[in-house]
């Protein structure tokens, strides 16, 4: 059978992509034409090449770059490809993780009630980021301003980090009602392939709860002095932010936790 050649705007028409878009994918190396005119600079393409297009535009769709694709459908096999989609897929699950972490962070407030009540609740390992607060320094500012400087750099810059900030807080001063902060830290999604004295180990197990607005309240939370006057505690003092808006950081509420010792 003869090959049969259609032009530039016919395939841009049929594929709903842009002539810039082809001429672009000729520029890279991605689909040449198969005939291009001496004389006029017309662009033609055969139908082998039209479906070629065709998958490069719902590879597109599912979020993988063009320099990935075209490595992908180079050596003409399958194999290449569905190692990259499968690798794509592990990356948009990490990502569909993430999100659900996020919505969970900013429904915790209103799907866990009763503020001013205790409670204990149980954690796993967790890893952060934490800068320390030197003494003489306010609570708010100076060392999370070191915290973002360090978040910059490496070898941090590649950590995969939650938006979520608090405090360890001094065990001691906290039975007096006061509040001494000796790191402020972010969240590290999981756990680090290095070790550095800014990265800090939370253990898993038993934590006595309660909530404050830490920045902005006074901290008097009687149960806490009594549940631990005969309860031993690992002197771990843990305040998790919770952000209920996107203005007044300074008014947010803050979950205590003070590990129970084991």
């Amino acid at each position: 059978m003869k090959e049969k050649y259609y032009y530039i705007g016919e395939v841009s028409s049929l594929l709903d992509i842009s002539t810039q878009t082809l001429r672009y994918y000729d520029k890279i190396g991605l689909v040449r034409p198969a005939k291009v005119n001496e004389q006029n600079g017309y662009r033609q393409y055969t139908y082998d090449q039209i479906h070629y297009i065709e998958r490069i535009k719902y590879l597109q769709k599912l979020g993988l770059p063009l320099t990935e694709i075209r490595i992908a459908l180079d050596g003409g096999g399958t194999e290449h490809l569905t190692k990259l989609l499968t690798q794509h897929k592990e990356a948009l699950q990490d990502t569909v993780d993430t999100i659900d972490w996020y919505v969970s962070y900013y429904n915790y407030l209103k799907e866990n009630a009763f503020p001013d009540i205790p409670f204990k609740k149980t954690f796993e390992t967790r890893y952060v980021l934490a800068a320390p607060i030197y003494p003489g320094e306010p609570i708010y500012g100076a060392a999370g301003y070191r915290l973002t400087e360090a978040q910059s750099k490496d070898p941090f810059k590649q950590l995969p980090m939650l938006r979520q900030n608090g405090y360890i807080l001094d065990f001691h001063r906290l039975l007096q009602n006061e509040i001494s902060a000796l790191y402020y830290f972010m969240y590290i999604k999981e756990k680090p392939a290095f070790s550095h004295p800014y990265i800090r180990e939370i253990p898993g197990g038993d934590y006595f709860c309660f909530r404050v607005k830490l920045l902005s309240e006074t901290c008097e939370n009687a149960w806490f002095k009594t549940y631990f006057e005969g309860i031993p505690s690992s002197h771990l003092v843990i305040a998790d932010e919770y952000e209920d808006n996107f203005y007044e950081f300074q008014h947010c509420t803050y979950e205590v936790q003070v590990r129970i010792a084991p």
